[in-house]
């Protein structure tokens, strides 16, 4: 999992490089930051890190000394980064704002997937954990066949006019549905199913057409192919 970390590059935020960026790698993620960048204006160079980043993380952190009302500013170019990476599309970047307490409320990014204030490094750390964790679990995919023959001749002429949908069943919940694309393959059809709870979990695939509605009822994940049923 690739994550561009955003943070001020000066002496306050050493702990960044020595706490931070080697917690996130052990957590199995490759790390990319913007350290090279100069001036208030995001490098070409910096964007294409952040697009292909799977998430972004961004520390507002203090800069410099209090005005009168006891309130620091931050960094303006991890703002501007996290902007860029909320602005991508296809697929979305989430993003986690993490601002140190203290900081203006005025500043930082409206909208953000996640975000924390802190003054904390360790409640930081369990939260940058459980970010990280919940993301990569997106990230897991698995790619199952649809079966018989007869489902794919039936929804072959009407393919556009045609819809999947699936959900889990695990530890006594039914998720909510999900939506899918049929993939067109040489031997018929599969579809690709993400955001997998467990490898205990189960699954079910609907998919609905003109021809009628297939269901699979409830099968394990670790299947290979599925069998759909028509209903009657």
């Amino acid at each position: 999992m690739k994550v561009f970390l955003g943070f001020g590059f000066n002496g306050n935020d050493n702990w960044v490089e020595e706490l931070v960026i080697p917690f996130l790698q052990t957590l199995g993620c490759e790390v990319l930051t913007g350290e090279d960048m100069q001036g208030e204006d995001l490098k070409q160079g910096v964007l294409e890190r952040i697009r292909e980043a799977d998430v972004c993380i961004g520390l507002l952190t203090k800069r410099s000394d209090p005005d009168g009302d006891g309130i620091f500013t931050t960094h303006k170019w991890v703002i501007q980064e996290l902007a860029a990476a909320a602005a991508f599309d296809n697929p979305k970047i989430p993003t986690f704002e993490i601002r140190e307490k203290g900081i203006d409320p005025q500043s930082g990014l409206l909208g953000a997937s996640q975000y924390l204030e802190f003054d904390d490094r360790a409640i930081l750390l369990l939260q940058l954990a459980k970010f990280i964790l919940k993301e990569k679990g997106k990230l897991a995919f698995k790619t199952f066949m649809l079966m018989p023959q007869s489902f794919s001749d039936a929804i072959k002429p009407s393919l556009k006019h045609t819809s999947c949908n699936y959900r889990f069943w695990h530890k006594g919940k039914e998720y909510e549905p999900q939506k899918a694309t049929l993939l067109k393959m040489p031997a018929g059809f599969s579809v690709i199913i993400r955001n997998i709870p467990s490898e205990e979990a189960l699954l079910e695939l609907t998919v609905d057409g003109p021809g009628g509605t297939w269901s699979s009822g409830y099968v394990p994940v670790g299947s290979i192919n599925v069998e759909l049923s028509k209903s009657v």
